[in-house]
């Protein structure tokens, strides 16, 4: 039990007053009823001399206008630290990590809020200070001292889109914990504003240019599939005197082997499919025998060409299903001969030797090896077997889903595909395509724009005209 003394109370609440503690040398405190919600408050009022009752009363009389006022706006009284809010997030976050698609969040999209909030608490650095105690320009410095923190850890500079992202997490810590909660009200949040981005400075997804494409191709197929490699270890692609590449084996004849070799063709089949169709790398993970249907509409001939593949709402990021029309239907042959599992509900892409779909790392460290193998990459110094590196030359960050990324720029630039249909194939908006891939280029749109018109009458004259006063490119 608290031994009062000195108990002065507050003007107008019988309720709430000051008073020292006996049993803590005399300490002062404010003693607080919350009306609102019934609960009792003890508030310590820092260092105040014993018998400075003034001193006692003043700051016991600022504290309760305090409290008074959190409690008429339906705030809580007792506030959280920077670190606790950051924590209550997460708690909350993982109690909806769910393997069902589309009813909660992936263990991988839980994993990336822990890393974010990482970034929160270091540069919040005082993790104790109350979260009320936050200024509201707290976050203006956040993307100068991002990008130096990552420097200072031998990282690579953040993405403006990496560090919008870190910002709506934040965002997401305040209003879920500390406004959905009572802690702060929304006028009181810190201001927290994303890095805004010129239309033509988006984040363009990093795909690849034809000709890299043709050489990942060329060399998944002739070489990397079939276990061989061109390249010494001395980083340097062997030759004959004629010139003729020389191939060394690197898988051996072990059933192990055999099995890593089938592996390896069906990876091939599934960047070819990935390529040809713009299917995403998670969506086409899933993808089983079942989903696979002839497209009727089409010739006998054209049928062995085009195949129809329907992706279920719970296979797709939107929960939208739909379907794929891609000129795969080779590549899945392909495939139904190599593999065993051809029942309706079998996934396409499944390990030989367990029947279990492909790791996470059998997809990842496949992708590696085709783009050291084809010399768009090489191996990182601190590569190892059990985490292959690679540095990418071009500096781009491929993926499997680069492929996606890749197919909808071939068809918006080199095909010409209106993106009305584009979007519907990649299930996306046209929107979307318009922010991240497709850049208009007037120069070469003739050939669009000239379709269909059979009339169009050329100059009678020669065109020196057009030079007599040039554009300003910068007015």
């Amino acid at each position: 039990m608290t031994k009062v003394l000195n108990k002065r109370p507050i003007a107008h609440d019988p309720h709430c007053y000051v008073f020292q503690d006996g049993d803590r040398g005399g300490r002062w405190y404010l003693y607080f009823y919350d009306q609102e919600r019934q609960s009792r408050h003890r508030h310590s009022l820092g260092r105040i001399a014993p018998n400075d009752l003034l001193e006692a009363e003043r700051k016991g009389l600022a504290k309760y206008i305090e409290f008074k006022t959190k409690s008429e706006r339906g705030e809580q009284i007792r506030t959280l630290t920077i670190e606790q809010m950051a924590d209550r997030f997460l708690a909350k976050q993982k109690k909806r990590i769910s393997s069902i698609p589309h009813n909660g969040i992936s263990a991988k999209r839980y994993l990336l809020m822990e890393h974010q909030a990482r970034w929160f608490l270091k540069y919040a650095g005082q993790n104790l200070r109350p979260i009320h105690k936050m200024p509201r320009n707290f976050f203006a410095n956040y993307e100068t001292w991002r990008k130096e923190a990552a420097h200072q850890e031998g990282k690579e500079t953040p993405r403006q889109t990496t560090i919008n992202a870190e910002v709506s997490t934040f965002r997401r810590m305040f209003e879920e914990i500390a406004v959905q909660e009572g802690y702060l009200n929304k006028d009181s949040v810190p201001t927290l504003k994303s890095v805004k981005l010129s239309k033509d400075k988006k984040h363009r997804r990093d795909d690849l240019t034809v000709d890299e494409w043709k050489e990942l191709e060329r060399s998944a197929r002739l070489y990397w599939s079939e276990g061989r490699t061109r390249w010494n270890d001395e980083g340097e692609i062997d030759k004959s005197a004629s010139g003729k590449n020389i191939l060394k084996e690197v898988l051996g004849n072990s059933q192990r082997a055999k099995n890593q070799k089938i592996h390896r063709k069906m990876l091939y089949l599934a960047m070819r499919i990935s390529m040809e169709s713009g299917i995403r790398i998670g969506s086409l993970r899933k993808v089983e025998w079942g989903h696979i249907r002839k497209n009727n509409t089409l010739s006998n001939t054209d049928q062995k060409t085009w195949i129809l593949i329907d992706v279920p709402a719970e296979n797709t990021k939107t929960g939208r299903r739909y379907t794929i029309n891609a000129p795969v239907a080779r590549h899945l042959e392909k495939l139904r001969k190599l593999t065993n599992a051809k029942g309706r509900n079998d996934l396409l892409f499944t390990n030989q030797k367990t029947g279990q779909a492909f790791s996470e790392r059998i997809w990842k460290d496949s992708l590696c090896e085709m783009l050291v193998e084809a010399g768009l990459a090489s191996w990182a110094e601190d590569d190892n077997n059990n985490a292959r590196k690679i540095d990418i030359h071009s500096s781009k960050n491929l993926t499997w889903y680069s492929f996606r990324h890749t197919y909808i720029t071939f068809q918006l630039t080199l095909n010409e595909t209106p993106v009305t249909m584009v979007a519907a194939q990649c299930d996306t908006s046209i929107k979307y395509i318009e922010d991240h891939y497709f850049h208009y280029r007037a120069e070469l749109s003739t050939p669009t724009l000239a379709k269909g018109r059979n009339t169009l009458k050329a100059a009678t004259g020669d065109l020196d005209w057009l030079q007599i006063r040039p554009i300003d490119r910068q007015a």
